[in-house]
């Protein structure tokens, strides 16, 4: 049998966890949020978005664990994806923080640890969730960004498994 894995996104300031739908960004801390009814001003910073990636079935090791974003669909002006990986979960701000823009290449992805800050998930080890660490997200507008919706992003995520 394979792992398997699902995202989850936490919230709020007891840090409620759900499985993620959607990573949509807005002026909400909420999960699977619709950007209809949570817009992000112009100019503004979205709530920050804290994902993990959750291994279940069997497997032997999970090594290898990078981020990044395919430039698939672009910006649109003054926009801009921040990320930070192997982060702890801290309730989520709309301020904007000191992240570093989303790597565009794999070979400058974004490592990422597992929730006991190792390299590698070791089924069955004892103290081991599953878990990674949170990769915190935040999109981040200009004045010069046009209302409306933005671009949809594709981020990519691999890992190796034995």
């Amino acid at each position: 049998m394979a792992a398997t894995h699902a995202f989850k996104e936490s919230n709020g300031a007891g840090e409620v966890s759900s499985t993620a739908t959607n990573l949509n960004f807005g002026s909400n801390d909420s999960a699977n949020l619709n950007t209809a009814t949570y817009p992000i001003t112009r100019g503004n910073a979205s709530f920050e978005k804290y994902l993990r990636c959750l291994f279940t079935g069997v497997w032997t090791e999970i090594s290898n664990m990078k981020l990044w974003r395919s430039d698939a669909n672009g910006y649109k002006t003054g926009e801009t994806l921040k990320a930070a990986t192997n982060q702890a979960y801290v309730q989520p701000s709309d301020v904007a923080n000191a992240d570093s823009d989303i790597p565009l290449l794999v070979g400058s992805a974004l490592t990422i640890q597992s929730a006991e800050g190792a390299a590698t998930i070791v089924y069955g080890a004892s103290g081991v969730s599953g878990y990674t660490k949170y990769v915190r997200f935040q999109l981040r507008t200009t004045g010069s960004t046009p209302s409306g919706a933005v671009f949809q992003k594709t981020l990519l995520f691999q890992y190796d498994e034995v």
